[in-house]
């Protein structure tokens, strides 16, 4: 059992939640971001729908409601620490509205994280995989 409840449902679980940390840039060399715990169905509501697939010739595509963000686009990076699974990492080329929605959504009972040091700033070690209700669910690490 989570000591610690899920930031969306409130909820202690039998399974360990995972760590989902949603970034944005607000403002050129600035970055904001808030650290969420889910439990496993929350993750699947909250993260796996906006893991589309992402062709690198096409247009890019808002994640959430499909319009083209080519040309006006707000990233938000999702990365997720998966109990026994790993990481699990999302670049999402929001819309305007969606990015809103999104980032609302991150801060509800989510952990302000300072600012990263821009010397500090670059990718975490990758974790090994291991079995666990995360894999049995279809969640593996993204590569």
């Amino acid at each position: 059992m989570s000591l610690i409840p899920c930031s969306t449902c409130r909820k202690r679980g039998a399974e360990k939640l995972c760590q989902v940390t949603w970034a944005w840039n607000p403002r050129p060399g600035e970055r904001m971001a808030y650290r969420q715990r889910l439990c496993p169905s929350c993750f699947i509501q909250r993260v796996l729908p906006l893991d589309k697939p992402f062709d690198p010739a096409d247009e890019l595509r808002c994640p959430s409601c499909g319009i083209s963000t080519e040309h006006e686009m707000f990233p938000v990076y999702a990365t997720s620490f998966i109990p026994g699974s790993g990481k699990y990492a999302l670049e999402l080329p929001l819309c305007g509205d969606c990015a809103t929605n999104i980032r609302a959504a991150a801060t509800e009972n989510g952990e302000l994280l300072a600012d990263r040091e821009p010397e500090s700033r670059g990718q975490a070690p990758r974790s090994t995989p291991q079995e666990t209700a995360w894999n049995r669910l279809g969640i593996v690490p993204r590569e």
